[in-house]
């Protein structure tokens, strides 16, 4: 192959290449970082449409290149075996320390008799449980199968850890992960939590606006049809390709680590590559930076009232009273968005939320704007009263009662406060 007087691709320790066989992928999970907008109520689609290489052609182009990384080449995707040249080309690629991401839904046993037969192994393996596409038992069994293989020098085997983020979860979700977690455990087997990285700068990635700003990038992606880009964003977009692996000598020079270079996509930038300790951006002031956040509450703004709903009672399961209050005000916020005031049952919900969070008078406060709406739901009757005794506003609060209530539904109101908490 022809020879250059510069290798257009980083190859220093702290690149990474990676490899998207495919955009594909055969799960369809509401937290999965690739897709436009991080929203829970929406769940992932293909994040572009490409002419996939063939195996032959990826083989082809990166067994010939005429330098190669000092570190890893990642298989993945999407979901990378649904390239259906998939284990051709782990087979058949020479000369990498190979790892590969997925979601081990392919035919492990074909894969481990393809290695083996041909002497190959995985430098890693990276793969990742999600409750609700696969049971607990089928994917430990495959996974066990190919620890035991001898094919992978490091296999590991995941879970996204979404305990800071019910938005994302649901009652069979976490069945399902406490089913995961203690199968493993009975099995001997090793398991690690991965952060969740869906976050921007202390806001959800909505794509809203972009800016130009200074980046560094360790990245080295190529697309399921070979084009070339430093950047996922630009990656998903098919925008600004450096070039196609399968024609290396016209492909332009990457940026190396700590090289600056001026773009103007600042804003769309993928959650997972940009939360991952590698790069940094530097703004028109010189000051560099990271971005990293895990404000779990900048989810919200994209729920469903329903959803919302949902999320506000699981912090509440969990004793995350700060973060239910949280929710529950954007419940009522959408729901004010809908016309007139948010419903009383919301403001009901929300009072006795920010009691349970210490926050009493907040409380009493969205507890008695709960009555005025026609709320008397007997939790809310007896909050107010119990929060009336521990602010000393007992007397005012009966006064307030009085205006929707006999007397007699005070004195029954009461009482059920004393045996509550006495």
């Amino acid at each position: 192959m022809k020879e250059f007087p510069k290798f257009p691709l980083p190859t220093a320790e702290i690149h990474v290449w990676v490899v998207y066989l495919s955009a594909r992928c055969n799960f369809n999970c509401s937290y999965c970082i690739q897709k436009q907008i991080m929203s829970p109520d929406e769940t992932r689609r293909p994040w572009a449409r490409y002419q996939e290489l063939s195996g032959k052609e990826w083989v082809a182009a990166f067994n010939g290149l005429s330098t190669r990384p000092e570190h890893s080449l990642i298989l993945t995707g999407g979901e990378p075996s649904l390239h259906p040249d998939f284990y051709d080309i782990c087979r058949d690629l020479e000369g990498y320390q190979l790892e590969m991401t997925s979601n081990l839904t392919f035919d492990v046993d074909r894969l481990i008799q393809t290695m083996q037969k041909a002497g190959k192994r995985f430098h890693s393996a990276f793969h990742t449980y999600h409750p609700k596409w696969m049971s607990p038992e089928d994917f430990l069994e495959r996974a066990e199968k190919l620890r035991d293989s001898g094919i992978i020098d490091q296999p590991i085997f995941s879970m996204v850890d979404l305990d800071r983020f019910p938005h994302f979860r649901d009652k069979e979700w976490d069945e399902q992960q406490k089913r995961f977690f203690d199968l493993a455990r009975k099995r001997d087997f090793a398991t690690q939590r991965n952060e969740f990285r869906g976050h921007h700068m202390g806001s959800a990635f909505d794509r809203n606006a972009k800016k130009e700003i200074g980046c560094t990038s360790s990245w080295v992606n190529f697309a399921p049809n070979g084009d070339i880009f430093n950047c996922q964003y630009h990656l998903e977009s098919g925008q600004h390709a450096f070039g196609n692996i399968t024609a290396i000598e016209d492909c332009k020079p990457l940026p190396q680590m700590g090289e600056w270079f001026s773009c103007s996509d600042f804003g769309y930038c993928d959650p997972c590559h940009e939360n991952s300790g590698h790069g940094a951006f530097r703004d028109a002031d010189g000051r560099i930076f990271r971005r990293d956040s895990d404000d779990a509450r900048v989810y919200l703004q994209w729920m469903k009232p329903e959803s919302l709903r949902s999320v506000a009672r699981r912090f509440e399961d969990q004793g995350d009273y700060d973060e239910a209050a949280a929710a529950w005000l954007a419940v009522i916020g959408k729901e004010k968005q809908e016309g007139g005031d948010a419903s009383p049952e919301s403001w009901a919900d929300l009072g006795i939320t920010l009691w349970e969070a210490g926050q009493k008078k907040k409380g009493l406060a969205a507890i008695l704007h709960a009555l005025e709406l026609g709320h008397r739901g007997m939790d809310a009757l007896v909050a107010a009263v119990q929060i009336g005794r521990e602010t000393d506003l007992l007397d005012d609060i009966r006064d307030q009662l009085s205006s929707y209530m006999e007397r007699e539904k005070i004195v029954e109101i009461e009482q059920a406060a004393m045996a509550a908490f006495v």
